[in-house]
Protein backbone atom coordinates (compact mmCIF):
# COMPACT_ATOMS: atom_id res chain seq x y z
CA UNK A 1 0.00 0.00 0.00
CA UNK A 2 1.57 3.28 -1.05
CA UNK A 3 2.18 6.24 1.76
CA UNK A 4 -0.14 8.51 0.64
CA UNK A 5 -2.71 5.97 0.09
CA UNK A 6 -1.86 5.13 3.87
CA UNK A 7 -2.47 8.76 4.74
CA UNK A 8 -5.42 9.30 3.37
CA UNK A 9 -7.28 6.61 5.12
CA UNK A 10 -5.34 7.19 8.64
CA UNK A 11 -7.20 10.81 8.12
CA UNK A 12 -10.32 9.99 6.87
CA UNK A 13 -11.75 9.61 10.57
CA UNK A 14 -11.90 13.49 10.38
CA UNK A 15 -14.31 13.18 7.49
CA UNK A 16 -16.63 10.43 8.51
CA UNK A 17 -16.51 11.10 12.59
CA UNK A 18 -15.33 14.89 12.46
CA UNK A 19 -17.22 15.20 16.16
CA UNK A 20 -15.90 12.07 18.04
CA UNK A 21 -12.60 12.94 16.41
CA UNK A 22 -12.37 15.88 17.24
CA UNK A 23 -13.74 15.27 20.96
CA UNK A 24 -10.84 12.82 21.41
CA UNK A 25 -8.45 15.08 20.08
CA UNK A 26 -10.17 17.27 22.82
CA UNK A 27 -9.64 14.72 25.33
CA UNK A 28 -6.05 14.31 25.01
CA UNK A 29 -5.59 18.60 24.83
CA UNK A 30 -7.37 18.72 28.30
CA UNK A 31 -4.74 16.17 29.99
CA UNK A 32 -1.86 18.36 28.28
CA UNK A 33 -2.87 21.50 28.53
CA UNK A 34 -3.28 20.63 32.52
CA UNK A 35 0.02 19.42 32.51
CA UNK A 36 1.62 22.44 31.03
CA UNK A 37 -0.59 24.62 32.83
CA UNK A 38 0.88 23.38 36.29
CA UNK A 39 4.38 22.99 35.33
CA UNK A 40 4.36 26.23 33.71
CA UNK A 41 3.17 27.88 36.77
CA UNK A 42 5.84 26.18 38.95
CA UNK A 43 8.55 27.97 36.59
CA UNK A 44 6.64 31.13 37.12
CA UNK A 45 6.94 30.98 40.25
CA UNK A 46 10.47 30.01 40.42
CA UNK A 47 10.62 33.02 37.89
CA UNK A 48 9.17 35.69 40.39
CA UNK A 49 11.78 34.68 43.05
CA UNK A 50 14.64 34.33 40.89
CA UNK A 51 14.68 37.18 38.96
CA UNK A 52 15.08 39.61 41.71
CA UNK A 53 18.73 38.67 42.55
CA UNK A 54 21.12 40.35 40.37
CA UNK A 55 22.89 37.84 38.95
CA UNK A 56 26.58 38.71 38.96
CA UNK A 57 28.31 40.44 41.42
CA UNK A 58 25.65 38.97 43.91
CA UNK A 59 26.33 35.32 43.38
CA UNK A 60 30.10 36.19 44.41
CA UNK A 61 29.49 37.46 47.16
CA UNK A 62 28.79 36.46 50.74
CA UNK A 63 26.72 38.00 53.64
CA UNK A 64 28.55 38.20 56.95
CA UNK A 65 26.88 39.32 60.08
CA UNK A 66 27.69 38.88 63.54
CA UNK A 67 26.75 35.67 65.50
CA UNK A 68 26.40 37.40 69.19
CA UNK A 69 27.22 40.95 70.72
CA UNK A 70 30.84 39.38 72.39
CA UNK A 71 31.67 39.47 68.57
CA UNK A 72 31.64 42.48 66.76
CA UNK A 73 32.85 43.79 63.11
CA UNK A 74 34.71 46.88 63.30
CA UNK A 75 37.55 48.00 61.05
CA UNK A 76 40.10 45.95 61.94
CA UNK A 77 38.08 42.82 61.15
CA UNK A 78 36.83 44.01 57.62
CA UNK A 79 40.93 44.02 57.07
CA UNK A 80 41.13 40.79 58.01
CA UNK A 81 38.34 39.91 55.94
CA UNK A 82 40.62 41.25 53.07
CA UNK A 83 43.72 39.54 53.55
CA UNK A 84 41.87 35.87 53.30
CA UNK A 85 42.86 34.77 49.49
CA UNK A 86 40.12 35.04 46.96
CA UNK A 87 38.67 38.18 48.66
CA UNK A 88 38.68 41.08 46.35
CA UNK A 89 36.03 43.87 47.73
CA UNK A 90 34.25 44.56 51.16
CA UNK A 91 30.65 47.11 51.58
CA UNK A 92 30.34 47.35 55.08
CA UNK A 93 26.78 48.58 55.89
CA UNK A 94 26.62 50.32 59.61
CA UNK A 95 23.07 50.39 61.51
CA UNK A 96 21.55 53.71 63.11
CA UNK A 97 18.43 54.46 64.56
CA UNK A 98 17.52 58.00 63.19
CA UNK A 99 14.98 60.64 62.73
CA UNK A 100 13.93 61.65 59.16
CA UNK A 101 11.97 65.05 57.96
CA UNK A 102 9.96 65.16 55.13
CA UNK A 103 7.12 66.90 53.56
CA UNK A 104 7.00 68.84 57.05
CA UNK A 105 6.52 65.61 58.73
CA UNK A 106 9.07 63.69 60.77
CA UNK A 107 9.19 60.05 62.08
CA UNK A 108 11.98 57.35 63.07
CA UNK A 109 13.62 55.01 60.39
CA UNK A 110 16.63 53.30 60.69
CA UNK A 111 19.53 54.69 58.87
CA UNK A 112 21.63 52.02 56.97
CA UNK A 113 25.50 53.51 55.72
CA UNK A 114 26.69 51.51 53.19
CA UNK A 115 28.75 52.02 49.66
CA UNK A 116 27.16 51.90 46.66
CA UNK A 117 29.17 48.64 45.79
CA UNK A 118 26.81 47.14 48.39
CA UNK A 119 23.58 46.97 46.55
CA UNK A 120 25.48 44.84 43.89
CA UNK A 121 27.14 42.39 46.42
CA UNK A 122 23.21 42.07 48.06
CA UNK A 123 21.73 41.60 44.80
CA UNK A 124 19.40 44.72 45.82
CA UNK A 125 17.29 46.50 42.88
CA UNK A 126 15.31 49.11 42.77
CA UNK A 127 11.40 48.95 42.19
CA UNK A 128 11.51 53.14 41.15
CA UNK A 129 14.06 55.63 40.47
CA UNK A 130 18.09 53.79 41.00
CA UNK A 131 20.68 53.42 43.59
CA UNK A 132 22.54 56.15 44.25
CA UNK A 133 26.54 55.19 42.60
CA UNK A 134 30.37 55.35 44.00
CA UNK A 135 30.69 59.30 43.73
CA UNK A 136 27.08 60.42 44.66
CA UNK A 137 26.67 62.59 47.61
CA UNK A 138 23.24 63.57 49.23
CA UNK A 139 21.64 61.16 47.99
CA UNK A 140 19.33 58.45 49.57
CA UNK A 141 17.66 55.35 49.30
CA UNK A 142 14.48 54.31 50.99
CA UNK A 143 12.31 51.50 51.65
CA UNK A 144 8.34 51.14 50.87
CA UNK A 145 7.60 51.52 54.80
CA UNK A 146 8.79 54.97 54.76
CA UNK A 147 6.66 56.07 51.86
CA UNK A 148 3.97 54.99 54.30
CA UNK A 149 4.78 57.13 56.64
CA UNK A 150 5.46 59.95 55.20
CA UNK A 151 2.08 60.18 52.83
CA UNK A 152 3.84 59.64 49.73
CA UNK A 153 1.05 58.04 47.69
CA UNK A 154 3.19 55.62 45.56
CA UNK A 155 7.24 55.13 44.95
CA UNK A 156 7.48 57.45 41.82
CA UNK A 157 5.94 60.35 43.76
CA UNK A 158 8.85 60.23 46.29
CA UNK A 159 11.40 60.23 43.53
CA UNK A 160 13.68 63.16 43.79
CA UNK A 161 11.83 64.70 47.28
CA UNK A 162 14.37 66.71 49.63
CA UNK A 163 14.58 65.13 53.16
CA UNK A 164 16.63 65.48 56.58
CA UNK A 165 18.53 63.22 59.16
CA UNK A 166 19.13 62.98 62.46
CA UNK A 167 20.91 60.22 63.34
CA UNK A 168 20.85 59.05 67.37
CA UNK A 169 24.54 58.31 69.00
CA UNK A 170 25.42 56.55 72.09
CA UNK A 171 28.48 57.75 73.67
CA UNK A 172 30.10 56.38 77.00
CA UNK A 173 31.15 59.16 79.63
CA UNK A 174 31.95 58.74 83.51
CA UNK A 175 28.54 58.52 84.23
CA UNK A 176 27.44 55.80 82.27
CA UNK A 177 25.40 56.01 78.51
CA UNK A 178 24.38 59.42 77.10
CA UNK A 179 22.33 60.00 73.77
CA UNK A 180 23.53 62.55 71.49
CA UNK A 181 21.71 64.00 68.53
CA UNK A 182 23.59 64.79 65.52
CA UNK A 183 22.25 66.35 62.29
CA UNK A 184 23.89 65.27 59.13
CA UNK A 185 24.33 68.55 57.90
CA UNK A 186 22.99 68.18 54.35
CA UNK A 187 19.80 68.05 52.37
CA UNK A 188 19.02 64.81 51.10
CA UNK A 189 17.31 63.69 47.83
CA UNK A 190 15.34 60.84 47.14
CA UNK A 191 17.07 58.95 44.59
CA UNK A 192 15.00 55.27 44.88
CA UNK A 193 12.76 52.87 46.43
CA UNK A 194 13.49 48.84 47.44
CA UNK A 195 11.45 46.62 48.96
CA UNK A 196 10.75 46.47 52.74
CA UNK A 197 6.82 47.01 53.13
CA UNK A 198 7.17 46.12 56.88
CA UNK A 199 10.78 48.18 57.84
CA UNK A 200 11.21 52.21 57.18
CA UNK A 201 14.83 52.29 56.47
CA UNK A 202 17.37 54.69 54.53
CA UNK A 203 20.35 53.73 53.08
CA UNK A 204 22.34 56.78 53.27
CA UNK A 205 26.06 56.94 51.01
CA UNK A 206 28.29 55.78 54.00
CA UNK A 207 31.32 58.35 53.43
CA UNK A 208 28.42 61.25 54.14
CA UNK A 209 27.69 59.45 57.32
CA UNK A 210 31.18 59.00 58.54
CA UNK A 211 31.98 62.50 57.65
CA UNK A 212 29.77 63.41 60.80
CA UNK A 213 29.45 60.47 62.77
CA UNK A 214 31.63 58.36 64.05
CA UNK A 215 31.18 53.98 62.82
CA UNK A 216 32.92 51.86 65.44
CA UNK A 217 30.76 48.49 64.86
CA UNK A 218 29.30 47.39 61.09
CA UNK A 219 26.43 45.34 61.54
CA UNK A 220 26.44 43.53 57.93
CA UNK A 221 29.16 43.35 55.31
CA UNK A 222 29.29 41.89 52.25
CA UNK A 223 32.25 40.20 50.68
CA UNK A 224 33.28 39.63 47.44
CA UNK A 225 34.89 36.83 46.13
CA UNK A 226 37.07 36.81 42.56
CA UNK A 227 35.50 33.30 41.22
CA UNK A 228 32.59 30.96 42.60
CA UNK A 229 35.04 28.12 43.56
CA UNK A 230 36.75 30.71 46.73
CA UNK A 231 33.30 31.03 48.08
CA UNK A 232 33.96 27.85 50.27
CA UNK A 233 37.16 28.73 51.73
CA UNK A 234 36.49 32.41 52.44
CA UNK A 235 32.87 31.45 53.86
CA UNK A 236 35.87 28.67 55.95
CA UNK A 237 37.86 31.21 56.96
CA UNK A 238 35.23 33.98 57.79
CA UNK A 239 32.76 31.01 59.84
CA UNK A 240 36.55 30.09 61.51
CA UNK A 241 36.31 33.98 62.89
CA UNK A 242 32.97 33.84 64.83
CA UNK A 243 30.79 35.07 61.91
CA UNK A 244 27.91 33.70 60.35
CA UNK A 245 27.92 33.70 56.43
CA UNK A 246 25.66 33.18 54.30
CA UNK A 247 25.57 33.87 50.15
CA UNK A 248 22.93 34.14 47.05
CA UNK A 249 24.27 31.70 45.30
CA UNK A 250 23.46 28.66 48.34
CA UNK A 251 20.07 30.15 48.21
CA UNK A 252 19.55 29.68 44.45
CA UNK A 253 20.57 26.27 44.46
CA UNK A 254 18.23 25.65 47.54
CA UNK A 255 15.75 27.85 46.03
CA UNK A 256 16.17 25.62 42.06
CA UNK A 257 16.07 22.43 44.36
CA UNK A 258 13.05 23.34 46.00
CA UNK A 259 10.84 24.54 42.91
CA UNK A 260 11.82 21.16 40.90
CA UNK A 261 10.37 19.68 43.57
CA UNK A 262 6.82 21.37 43.35
CA UNK A 263 7.20 21.26 39.49
CA UNK A 264 7.14 17.45 39.71
CA UNK A 265 4.41 17.70 42.08
CA UNK A 266 2.31 19.70 39.90
CA UNK A 267 3.17 17.84 36.86
CA UNK A 268 2.29 14.24 38.82
CA UNK A 269 -1.06 15.99 39.15
CA UNK A 270 -1.46 17.09 35.75
CA UNK A 271 -0.67 13.36 34.91
CA UNK A 272 -3.54 12.36 36.33
CA UNK A 273 -5.87 14.17 33.83
CA UNK A 274 -3.70 13.23 31.00
CA UNK A 275 -3.68 9.41 31.75
CA UNK A 276 -7.74 9.61 32.06
CA UNK A 277 -7.71 11.16 28.68
CA UNK A 278 -5.37 8.72 26.95
CA UNK A 279 -7.99 5.84 28.50
CA UNK A 280 -10.32 7.62 26.34
CA UNK A 281 -8.23 7.58 23.18
CA UNK A 282 -7.79 3.77 23.50
CA UNK A 283 -11.74 3.50 23.99
CA UNK A 284 -12.16 5.75 20.96
CA UNK A 285 -9.59 3.61 19.03
CA UNK A 286 -10.96 0.31 19.84
CA UNK A 287 -14.51 1.37 19.13
CA UNK A 288 -12.98 2.74 15.47
CA UNK A 289 -11.52 -0.94 15.01
CA UNK A 290 -15.11 -2.79 15.82
CA UNK A 291 -16.62 -0.42 13.24
CA UNK A 292 -14.00 -1.07 10.96
CA UNK A 293 -13.79 -4.60 11.07
CA UNK A 294 -15.44 -5.46 7.90
CA UNK A 295 -13.94 -2.67 6.08
CA UNK A 296 -10.92 -4.34 7.19
CA UNK A 297 -11.76 -7.93 5.96
CA UNK A 298 -12.51 -6.39 2.65
CA UNK A 299 -9.17 -4.60 2.68
CA UNK A 300 -7.74 -8.13 3.17
CA UNK A 301 -9.44 -9.97 1.05
CA UNK A 302 -8.45 -7.31 -2.09
CA UNK A 303 -4.43 -7.71 -0.83
CA UNK A 304 -3.80 -5.26 1.92
CA UNK A 305 -1.11 -6.90 4.13
CA UNK A 306 -1.51 -6.97 7.97
CA UNK A 307 1.91 -4.64 8.40
CA UNK A 308 -0.08 -1.76 5.90
CA UNK A 309 -3.51 -2.52 8.28
CA UNK A 310 -1.58 -2.07 11.80
CA UNK A 311 0.24 0.98 10.50
CA UNK A 312 -2.87 2.83 9.28
CA UNK A 313 -4.15 2.55 12.97
CA UNK A 314 -1.02 3.42 14.43
CA UNK A 315 -1.05 6.43 12.34
CA UNK A 316 -4.50 7.59 13.31
CA UNK A 317 -3.29 7.08 16.57
CA UNK A 318 -0.67 9.13 16.72
CA UNK A 319 -2.14 11.95 14.10
CA UNK A 320 -4.51 11.92 17.43
CA UNK A 321 -1.76 12.07 20.08
CA UNK A 322 0.28 15.03 17.85
CA UNK A 323 -3.19 17.56 17.72
CA UNK A 324 -4.05 16.48 20.88
CA UNK A 325 -0.33 17.74 22.35
CA UNK A 326 -0.52 21.11 19.90
CA UNK A 327 -3.71 21.99 21.13
CA UNK A 328 -2.73 21.05 24.79
CA UNK A 329 -0.39 23.78 24.17
CA UNK A 330 -2.34 26.09 23.18
CA UNK A 331 -4.93 25.88 25.72
CA UNK A 332 -2.08 25.88 28.70
CA UNK A 333 -0.95 29.05 27.62
CA UNK A 334 -4.36 30.48 27.00
CA UNK A 335 -5.78 29.27 30.26
CA UNK A 336 -1.93 30.72 31.61
CA UNK A 337 -2.68 33.95 30.40
CA UNK A 338 -6.57 34.28 31.60
CA UNK A 339 -5.85 33.48 34.86
CA UNK A 340 -2.71 35.54 34.85
CA UNK A 341 -4.75 38.41 33.81
CA UNK A 342 -7.14 37.91 36.23
CA UNK A 343 -5.01 37.64 38.97
CA UNK A 344 -3.25 41.18 37.75
CA UNK A 345 -6.64 42.78 37.18
CA UNK A 346 -7.32 42.07 41.22
CA UNK A 347 -3.75 43.30 41.92
CA UNK A 348 -4.00 46.31 40.37
CA UNK A 349 -7.48 46.95 42.29
CA UNK A 350 -5.69 46.32 45.60
CA UNK A 351 -2.82 48.45 44.67
CA UNK A 352 -0.41 45.74 43.82
CA UNK A 353 2.41 45.44 40.87
CA UNK A 354 1.34 43.37 38.26
CA UNK A 355 3.33 39.58 37.81
CA UNK A 356 4.38 37.25 35.74
CA UNK A 357 2.64 33.65 37.05
CA UNK A 358 3.32 31.67 34.26
CA UNK A 359 6.40 31.04 32.32
CA UNK A 360 6.09 28.63 28.93
CA UNK A 361 9.86 27.48 27.95
CA UNK A 362 9.88 26.54 24.74
CA UNK A 363 11.48 23.38 25.24
CA UNK A 364 9.23 21.60 27.78
CA UNK A 365 6.55 22.98 25.44
CA UNK A 366 7.66 20.98 22.82
CA UNK A 367 8.31 17.79 25.21
CA UNK A 368 4.81 18.53 26.41
CA UNK A 369 4.14 17.98 22.33
CA UNK A 370 5.97 15.11 21.92
CA UNK A 371 4.73 13.14 25.36
CA UNK A 372 1.00 13.23 24.26
CA UNK A 373 2.22 11.51 20.59
CA UNK A 374 4.05 8.98 22.14
CA UNK A 375 1.21 8.45 24.55
CA UNK A 376 -1.57 8.71 21.24
CA UNK A 377 0.36 5.90 19.56
CA UNK A 378 0.85 3.66 22.23
CA UNK A 379 -2.99 4.01 23.08
CA UNK A 380 -2.73 2.47 19.09
CA UNK A 381 -0.74 -0.50 19.24
CA UNK A 382 -3.17 -2.62 20.83
CA UNK A 383 -5.92 -1.79 18.50
CA UNK A 384 -3.78 -2.16 15.45
CA UNK A 385 -2.71 -5.69 16.71
CA UNK A 386 -5.61 -6.37 17.03
CA UNK A 387 -6.80 -5.34 13.53
CA UNK A 388 -3.77 -6.83 11.70
CA UNK A 389 -4.69 -10.04 13.36
CA UNK A 390 -8.06 -10.53 12.22
CA UNK A 391 -9.24 -13.44 10.50
CA UNK A 392 -10.45 -11.90 6.96
CA UNK A 393 -13.51 -14.17 6.57
CA UNK A 394 -14.26 -13.82 9.75
CA UNK A 395 -14.27 -9.88 8.92
CA UNK A 396 -16.30 -10.12 6.11
CA UNK A 397 -19.08 -12.03 8.06
CA UNK A 398 -18.82 -9.10 10.81
CA UNK A 399 -21.85 -7.25 11.26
Amino acid sequence: MRALDLFQLSTRMFRTRPMRTWLTVLGISVGTGAVLFLVALGFGLQNIILQKIVFNKALLSLSVTSTSEAITMDQTTLDKFRAIPGVVDIAPLARFTSQMRAKELSGNVSLLAAPASFFDYAGLAPIAGSLYGANDKDKVVVSEAVLRLFGYPDAASAINNTVHLQVYVTKDIDEGVTLEVVDLPDAYTIVGVVEGPQDGFVYVPISDVSAAVPISVFEQAQVAVSASDKIPAVKDAVINMGFQVSSLSEMVDQANKIFSIIQIVLGVFGAFALMVSSIGMFNTMTVTLLERTNEIGVMRAIGASRNSIQIMFLAESFIIGFLGGVVGVAIGMLGGWLFNLGINILAARFGGAPIALFAFPLNFSLIIVGISTVIGFLSGVFPSRRAAHLDPLEALRYK
